[in-house]
C-alpha cells in the first residue's frame, strides 16, 4: 500500500506533502509549528501564516517531501522565488444562464476602467440585462423586466 499526497490548501498557497518520501526530520516542526502540529487530524495548516513564513518553513525539509506553490493569481510572481513551481491558474469558466446573468466561476478580477479593483474571488453573477443596480454585478432585476 503506497501512501497518498496529501494537500492543504489556502486562497495564497498549496502545500503538498508526500509521506512516501517524508525523511522525518522534523524540520517543519521546529521552523513553523503554528502551521505543522502532527498531533492534530489535519496536521498541516497553512493559513495560520504567511504565505512567505510557510514557504520558508517548506523549503528546509530535506527530503523534499513538502511542497509549496503560490496561487498564481494572488501572487502573479510565484514563478520568480527560487525552488517553487508556480501553480497553474485554472480556468475560468463562464456560463450563461437561460434569462439571467453571466455565472463566473474561477479566479477572477474585476477592474474598472481607471483600474481599481472592484471585487475578486472565485464566483461571482454579472449582469447581462442592463436592469441591476450594482452594476456590473447581477441583483436579480432580470426577473423583474422579463429578460
Amino acid at each position: 500500500m503506497t501512501d497518498r499526497l496529501q494537500v492543504y490548501s489556502t486562497n495564497q498557497i498549496r502545500v503538498t506533502f508526500d509521506p512516501a518520501t517524508c525523511q522525518h526530520s522534523g524540520a517543519c516542526l521546529r521552523t513553523l509549528p503554528s502551521v505543522f502540529e502532527v498531533n492534530e487530524k489535519q496536521w498541516i495548516r497553512p493559513e495560520r501564516a504567511s504565505a512567505e513564513e510557510v514557504i520558508r518553513a517548506v523549503g528546509k525539509c530535506p527530503s523534499g517531501a513538502l511542497k509549496a506553490t503560490l496561487v498564481t493569481s494572488v501572487h502573479p510572481t510565484a514563478g520568480s522565488l527560487p525552488g517553487l513551481q508556480p501553480e497553474p491558474p485554472a480556468p475560468v469558466v463562464i456560463t450563461v444562464r437561460d434569462h439571467g446573468s453571466l455565472l463566473v466561476e474561477g479566479p477572477y478580477r474585476v477592474v474598472a476602467a481607471d483600474g481599481t479593483l472592484i471585487r475578486e474571488g472565485v464566483k461571482c453573477g454579472l449582469c447581462r440585462c442592463g436592469a441591476s443596480k450594482t452594476k456590473p454585478f447581477c441583483d436579480g432585476s432580470h426577473k423583474e423586466i422579463g429578460f
